[in-house]
């Protein structure tokens, strides 16, 4: 590493997976560049528990021992940790008490994101894949909420944080796979969310987070990573619902290689994906592996411990 080099651990709580990224942040000519050393990740549903009993209780050991390891792997190897939770903590009644308890087993804090930081540090950690010029939608779509974030180039102009996500939809919907109407009766709560996305007409999009990502891994039929670069049109999506309704998550699992608890929450992902895009009027989206976890490295080397709070 150069001398203007810091490697910064980077724990995201997310509302279906708990992630560790450890990455090299450097300035260059166009910004921060944050450059992968090791990432992992440990699905928990924390989302689903939340939109199921409104709070984590008892669920919180099983986190509690994720994050605890987490954070001792990034003592070991990174200069600097910063550790935010992102929608099922934001909605849980006990959510402040959970935190609390881990920041002290872990000894270190733990912020809380608001749904429009979320949106900026995704847009911070995915911009570089963005196009130059151009109105172009990010969505991140992950277990609890959808953030979306409209562009001119790579510079925001509007977002939006809807609070649909993979893991709390799933929470709802019936049936392995998916009953029909139950699918149905969910696509009616993600139109109501779409109410409050932001008004414009994007010429392109892009996804991350672990809906983007698990579908696109999918879609390659069991070669696995998460589809960077990926291209899924909404009639990629049409088959993949057909196969997603059609058969139970252990056997899509089997066959695709995927988790079976990752395949049980695709169905109601690829909902809200498709109806974003056919909000906007967009026939595909691209799959980007830069997000969050990325924007939360680059705002740490930036702007160090202020990096969670709304600019």
């Amino acid at each position: 590493m150069g001398e203007s080099t810091v490697r910064i651990a980077a724990i995201d709580i997310g509302s279906d997976t708990v992630h560790l990224l450890i990455a090299d942040a450097t300035r260059d000519a166009d910004g921060i560049r944050v450059e992968k050393v090791e990432q992992e990740g440990e699905l928990l549903l924390p989302g689903h528990v939340v939109a199921r009993d409104g709070r984590i209780g008892g669920h919180v050991a099983e986190l509690e021992a994720v994050v605890r390891r987490y954070a001792d792997r990034a003592r070991g190897h990174a200069d600097r940790t910063v550790v935010g939770a992102t929608e099922a903590l934001r909605a849980a009644s006990d959510g402040v008490e959970v935190v609390d308890r881990l920041a002290g087993r872990i000894g270190l804090p733990i912020r809380i994101l608001s749904g429009g930081r979320e949106s900026a540090l995704g847009l911070l950690g995915a911009g570089r894949r963005l196009e130059a010029t151009g109105t172009q939608l990010l969505i991140d779509s992950g277990g609890a909420s959808t953030e979306l974030t409209l562009t001119s180039g790579r510079a925001a102009t509007g977002s939006a944080s809807l609070p649909v996500g993979a893991a709390q939809l799933g929470a709802s919907m019936r049936g392995d796979p998916p009953e029909p109407l139950s699918w149905a009766l969910e696509a009616m709560q993600v139109g109501v969310a779409l109410a409050s996305a932001p008004a414009g007409q994007p010429g392109r999009a892009w996804a991350t987070g672990g809906t983007a990502h698990n579908l696109g891994g999918l879609e390659r039929a069991g070669v696995g990573g998460h589809g960077d670069g990926i291209r899924l049109t909404l009639a990629d999506l049409g088959d993949l619902a057909t196969r997603l309704l059609a058969e139970p998550a252990e056997k899509v699992a089997h066959r695709s290689g995927e988790d079976p608890k990752r395949v049980a929450i695709l169905a109601p992902g690829l909902l809200i994906l498709a109806a974003v895009l056919a909000h906007y009027g967009l026939d595909e989206v691209t799959v980007v592996a830069e997000g969050l976890r990325d924007g939360m490295v680059a705002a740490a080397f930036d702007r160090g411990d202020d990096w969670w709070r709304d600019a």
